[in-house]
């Protein structure tokens, strides 16, 4: 069998198969595993620059523990915002909106609906929302929620929304926008792992479990199609200047979403139909690393919303710092660009990084001279949104095609990482049961 794609979905499938005594092969058009969980070395730490965090209750925390890898706990107090040339950030929601640059109204109505967030975020994870509650949060979108409100509140909850959940509030619902938003209002101390060598450590170490040559790497598929007169699919790759076509009983499609119907070109209306309900906007992230030496304030910094800025917020992995480093007074940041989406050729644009640097600088001003170390990425397809219109076109989007099955975060009930190693769980079953009748 051939799995597309060497992210987190198609290793997490060859993983799940590796006693199924089945042939796997993974194809993956770059140099490496990993996808969107792709970690760089960076003054000493490792930096995500993609997927950031391993959320507890998941397969990826299953997986980390499962195999080895060492993790902090996210242990935030802080919470910033930075609008209208001013950043705050403070121990209490209170502290920090008092001192923002707004009006007394727009500061009562911003606190107003932070607290009600609050409350709806703890019945949610205490498992006090009732049933209708909780499907008015699957079907209604932030959007609907924020539409009253005066426009800098508005502001402040939309970038928010956008740096933690990447989408645009019109896309998102409001339970899925309750996990990145409310979670860090709520300074919540209990839902995030941090990887010590980065997410890359989970396709990594998973690689170490699979056959030396279970994986193709700077190999891109162009085409799969089914033979019929004999059941089995034909791939066709192209690697370098060479093409050529492979066979396989079973074929997974472990790529975003948007990436299907380019590969496989007689997709089935209501296929086709599903992923046109799949959002998968792109992201654009800028790791940091500073000395913060005589600053002790900022090591201590969890989030700060930018509001404004081409990049909607500033994480710290690691508040109050760790013993990842040997420096003890080394911070490491990232810049999510969610808002700015795919910027092609961002990393290697020197102006344009320059640029979002001193948009940082905007915000950190204390942090001028003290930067070690920056990374530029952008992704074309960061993780698809859990809208309410996805979440209508889950059965769809994970119904196997004869033979072809599709595994993704896209096609999961959540998103991101964790969402597509439960998505290559789901499909390594299928496959495992279609193999034991075939048997």
């Amino acid at each position: 069998m051939i799995i597309v794609g060497g992210g987190a979905a198609g290793l997490g499938t060859a993983y799940y198969l590796r006693d199924s005594g089945l042939d796997v092969l993974v194809l993956e058009s770059g140099h490496e595993v990993g996808g969107r969980s792709h970690t760089v070395p960076l003054a000493g730490t490792s930096a995500n620059s993609g997927a950031m965090f391993v959320y507890k209750g998941t397969k990826s925390e299953e997986l980390v523990h499962e195999l080895g890898i060492e993790t902090v706990p996210f242990l935030p107090s802080t919470y910033g915002i930075h609008i209208n040339g001013k950043t705050v950030v403070a121990e209490s929601n209170e502290d920090v909106v008092a001192g923002l640059n707004l009006g007394e109204s727009e500061k009562a109505e911003l606190i107003k609906f932070i607290d009600a967030s609050l409350a709806e975020y703890q019945d949610y994870v205490n498992g006090q929302t009732s049933v209708d509650a909780l499907g008015k949060l699957s079907d209604e979108t932030v959007a609907e929620r924020i539409r009253d409100l005066q426009p800098a509140v508005r502001d402040v909850i939309s970038t928010a929304i956008r740096g933690g959940a990447v989408g645009d509030p019109a896309n998102l619902s409001a339970k899925y926008a309750l996990r990145y938003f409310a979670s860090y209002l709520a300074r919540e101390k209990d839902n995030r792992l941090f990887a010590l060598d980065g997410m890359q450590a989970i396709p990594r170490t998973i690689l170490k479990h699979l056959p030396e040559d279970a994986v193709r790497y700077n190999t891109r598929v162009t085409d799969v199609a089914l033979r019929e007169a004999d059941g089995v699919y034909e791939v066709s790759v192209k690697a370098g200047p060479g093409e050529e076509k492979l066979l396989a009983r079973h074929v997974v499609l472990a790529v975003p979403g948007p990436v299907v119907p380019e590969i496989v070109k007689d997709l089935p209306g209501w296929k086709t139909s599903a992923l046109q309900r799949v959002a998968s906007p792109g992201s654009t992230t800028l790791n940091i690393v500073a000395d913060v030496e005589g600053l002790p304030e900022v090591k201590d910094w969890a989030i700060i919303v930018t509001v404004g800025m081409p990049f909607d917020a500033i994480i710290n992995p690691v508040p109050g710092g760790t013993e990842q480093t040997s420096r003890e007074n080394i911070v490491q940041l990232t810049c999510y660009g969610n808002s700015s989406g795919y910027l092609p050729g961002f990393a290697d644009d020197e102006e344009r990084v320059a640029e979002w640097m001193e948009d940082f600088y905007t915000v950190a001003p204390q942090l001028r001279g003290r930067v070690l170390a920056v990374h530029a990425q952008t992704w074309q397809h960061c993780f698809a949104l859990l809208s309410p219109e996805r979440a209508t076109a889950l059965p769809e989007l994970q119904r196997s095609i004869g033979s072809l099955h599709f595994a993704g975060d896209y096609t999961s009930e959540t998103a991101g990482t964790h969402g597509a190693y439960t998505e290559g769980e789901r499909v390594a079953s299928l496959i495992r049961a279609s193999a034991a009748v075939a048997g």
